[in-house]
């Protein structure tokens, strides 16, 4: 077994086997490309440097960075916390929990092994 690669079948995509046709190709893709690059030659000399290009971004990234502060400070100052938000009456017993789990869902408490034992006996104390 060898490790060289039959390359007969890669031939025809060869760009050097026909160097007049490659000369065509290149001169007619800059050809095509001419406009644009004449273009983009006379806006980088108006604007100088990059650093003028990228001053065109200040002004709308500075409105962009006041508003989510707007945002933010408003939500700081207006907004509610989340143990404000009661759950609706009675859900916790629709779904058929009993007392003492419905009180632990709601305020999220976990319940010590005593409680989760007392639950499960109804109440009652075996002593």
């Amino acid at each position: 077994m060898t490790d060289e690669i039959d390359s007969r079948p890669l031939r025809a995509l060869d760009p050097g086997r026909d160097p007049e046709r490659l000369d065509r190709l290149v001169n007619g893709i800059l050809a095509a490309a001419g406009p644009e690059l004449a273009r983009r030659a006379a806006v980088h000399a108006a604007r100088g440097s990059l650093l003028l290009g990228l001053s065109d971004w200040l002004r709308p990234a500075l409105a962009a960075a006041a508003l989510l502060a707007f945002l933010a400070l408003a939500a700081l100052l207006g907004g509610g916390t989340r143990a404000d938000v009661e759950p609706p009456p009675g859900l916790t017993q629709a779904l058929g929990y009993p007392a003492p789990v419905a009180t632990w869902v709601e305020t999220e408490r976990t319940p010590s092994v005593e409680e989760v034992l007392i639950s499960l006996e109804g109440g009652h104390h075996g002593r």
